[in-house]
């Protein structure tokens, strides 16, 4: 399956197979008065970004790739749990400079350049590559494997006339290393774990959202992984989704309460799922040009509660489970 038809207009639902390709020249962009756009006016409206997180036993990881016409972005950052010691850095280019990101399904190739970072983003035969480098020195190296995990891929409609798809995994196993603040080199090891989110579209001109991504091991032995959003994808189905050893369990509509500065909660329409989130170290941005802008929160968190998905047999509780969380603002 290729997302857009040859009618010009995607395939909308949740979808059993990742679609070979997304084909965005074919799909027919018309503003909410109807008139037609082409060429870089339709480019403009075009949105695509790729986030990686890596949970290791005492380390949080997180890197992103974001294409939003008018501005590139990319970032990195690596969270000690134990010292509450962290690496980061962002750039941003005017007019996605030195800016790609591939966005084809199953075979694709992104990166950022901003001295003295680069950030490279590639995904062949199940398998995705991430690489940062500082001064050609490598930071990181990961090979994340997706085999085994049930692809959440989905495509909603998106405001008048726009449409959102979204793929995510989580608990996904991962090999590599990466050089703490001490330039120590760390391997990941078989407790790791890694999470992919890879998402294109035409989204709403002003666009917010909530967002939970988390994967660990429970008591059990169980890899454990989810996936909650509130404020995007919500048109026809919504991406809430809970993984038991690779096996993905849809859930319902997701309510996010910020209870007081540190804290949150979260619960389903249908009670099946309660959380508690405690919030950390906070990875902010804020960004206003009138015309545009952007305000990005992106927290470490240690996540509580049980989940006990519809016809699902197996309840699951989370005891302080590392996650992010995200609340994010944008004007494009």
């Amino acid at each position: 399956m290729e997302l857009i038809q040859k009618n010009g207009q995607p395939h909308y639902g949740r979808f059993t197979h990742i679609p070979r390709s997304i084909r965005v020249e074919r799909y027919v962009y018309k503003t909410p008065y109807g008139k037609l756009l082409t060429g870089w006016r339709k480019q403009l409206k075009y949105k695509k970004f790729k986030f990686c997180s890596i949970q290791h036993e005492h380390y949080s990881i997180g890197v992103a790739i974001a294409d939003i016409a008018w501005m590139g972005h990319g970032f990195f950052y690596v969270y000690d749990h134990e010292t509450s010691q962290v690496q980061s850095w962002n750039a941003n280019q005017f007019l996605a400079r030195n800016t790609v990101v591939d966005e084809q399904p199953l075979f694709n190739q992104s990166h950022f350049n901003h001295a003295p970072y680069k950030l490279e983003m590639q995904h062949a035969n199940g398998v995705r590559y991430i690489q940062v480098s500082k001064h050609g020195d490598i930071r990181l190296k990961a090979r994340i494997f997706c085999a085994g995990t049930d692809p959440l891929s989905m495509c909603s409609p998106t405001g008048i006339n726009g449409w959102t798809y979204t793929q995510k995994l989580t608990t996904l196993a991962v090999e590599g290393f990466f050089l703490d603040r001490n330039n120590q080199q760390i391997e990941f090891n078989h407790q790791s774990l890694a999470a992919l989110d890879d998402t294109c579209g035409f989204l709403r001109p002003e666009t917010a959202w909530f967002w939970l991504s988390c994967s660990f091991w429970d008591k059990t032995g169980r890899r454990i992984g989810l996936n909650l959003a509130s404020g995007v994808n919500e048109s026809y189905g919504n991406e809430n989704a809970l993984w038991i050893n690779g096996v993905l369990w849809p859930l319902t509509d997701i309510l996010f309460e910020q209870i007081d500065e540190h804290t949150w909660s979260i619960s389903s329409m249908d009670q099946t799922l309660q959380l508690k989130v405690e919030t950390g170290w906070r990875r902010f941005e804020s960004l206003n040009l009138r015309l545009v802008g952007s305000q990005f929160s992106q927290w470490q968190a240690r996540i509580s509660g049980t989940i006990r998905p519809m016809d699902c047999e197996q309840s699951i509780e989370l005891n302080a489970e590392y996650g992010v969380l995200e609340q994010h603002y944008a004007k494009w």
